[in-house]
């Protein structure tokens, strides 16, 4: 029976030494997962201040996207107003013809006594026929 009395402390002591080490893993493993949760806390945080920040971005896109439309309704608009390139040509045709350094023009009288001169020459040749 010594023996018997012997082998229980013994076998209590590597009892407590296993539970001793089931402990500690069981605490390290505690530790390990408490650390994991702040990790994955963390990355949410972090996950949602970028979503944020992206959310801003892509605000604003939108904003500078509608300015810029309404600055093209706005070009378009004006467009209606500029003259077309047939329009152009001829408001250059008109500026050549009254152009007063390289158009001829003529005054009234000397009009006048040129179309005198052609009606007298008519009246003439009519006369001989």
């Amino acid at each position: 029976m010594a023996e018997k009395t012997q082998t229980f402390p013994l076998e209590i002591n590597e009892l407590n030494r296993r539970i001793r080490m089931v402990e500690i893993k069981t605490n390290m493993l505690e530790e390990r997962i408490s650390s994991i949760e702040k990790l994955i806390q963390q990355l949410r945080d972090d996950i949602k201040i970028i979503k944020d920040l992206e959310e801003k971005k892509i605000s604003d896109i939108k904003n500078e996207i509608s300015s810029i439309i309404e600055s093209i309704k706005a070009i378009d608009k004006k467009t209606d107003q500029f003259a077309t390139k047939v329009e152009l040509q001829k408001i250059k045709i008109l500026l050549e013809v009254f152009n007063p350094l390289t158009s001829n023009f003529v005054l009234k009288e000397e009009l006048e006594s040129k179309l005198e001169e052609l009606k007298k020459s008519i009246l003439k040749q009519e006369n001989k026929i």
